[in-house]
């Protein structure tokens, strides 16, 4: 990962990691999941252990890792596992250079990762060596130029358009989902798949989960402009003005909000 991580290792970055991991859980972390007790897993960029903790609780059995560079992601980790009566195999390291076995793992897994790398292509390659002949990765990244609402707002344009400047200045790719499938493809794996999930809430259905949406958009967006603002030289006002846009769209009856989440899966 660059070591100009964007979300940055607080104690409420941490908090919010496991918040955010509560709210993907059903649709995104466990969805068309199939793994087996005894069988072992890595999550590679396992940060504060959120996503082990649910899939080590949805899948009983299921022996396993995560590695992550940041020495105090890891330590939270193995304190939140642990408070889950869950056991795992946690080293703080390079995801680009593993520190396992070749043929460790029947399965590897990442979400909201590649998203943050200079050099992806590196990180599946070491994946692809840790996995067992036959084991899976799954990946799931967004692109961060489909979370679009309505009303339109030509200041919420704006602060999107910033975030992926941000995102590009710190040696990440913003638009990392659609490419995960040649990424894998490239890696050397088989029967790859990359498919867009597309999620959109209207206020006249369901104005709960348009809400839900814009808050936790929200919890991760809005600390990033501080660093906009200071990297780029932006206008605060227009980029704070662009999240208020973005919050409203929950008040509006009218209110709808868009993403796209690429899942990609592979074979070994």
């Amino acid at each position: 990962m660059n070591m100009d991580y964007i979300h940055g290792y607080s104690d409420d970055e941490q908090k919010r990691l496991i918040q955010q991991a509560e709210y993907w859980k059903n649709d995104l972390i466990v969805r068309d999941i199939n793994y087996n007790s005894g069988e072992s897993l890595l999550e590679i960029g396992c940060g504060a252990g959120a996503v082990l903790g649910i899939l080590g609780t949805a899948f009983p059995g299921l022996k396993f890792s995560g590695i992550d560079l940041e020495a105090k992601q890891i330590n939270f980790a193995s304190q939140h596992l642990k408070q889950l009566g869950l056991d795992a195999d946690l080293k703080i390291g390079n995801a680009s250079n593993l520190p396992w076995q070749d043929n460790s793992f029947d399965h590897v897994y990442a979400i909201w990762f590649l998203e943050h790398l200079s050099n992806p292509l590196k990180v599946l390659q070491e994946a692809i060596r840790v996995l067992k002949p036959g084991g899976t990765i799954t990946l799931t990244e967004t692109d961060y130029r489909t979370i679009v609402i309505s009303p339109d707002s030509e200041n919420y344009l704006n602060l999107n358009y910033s975030l992926c400047e941000l995102l590009i200045q710190s040696g990440g790719n913003p638009y990392m989902g659609q490419s995960l499938g040649n990424l894998l493809t490239q890696s050397g794996f088989k029967t790859v798949v990359n498919n867009a999930l597309t999620f959109h809430y209207f206020s006249r259905q369901d104005p709960k989960k348009v809400t839900g949406f814009i808050d936790y958009v929200s919890s991760w967006l809005a600390p990033t402009i501080p660093q906009i603002v200071e990297k780029f030289n932006k206008d605060s006002e227009s980029l704070s003005a662009g999240l208020n846009d973005f919050h409203n769209v929950k008040n509006n009856p009218d209110g709808a909000v868009t993403a796209v989440i690429y899942r990609a899966t592979g074979i070994k």
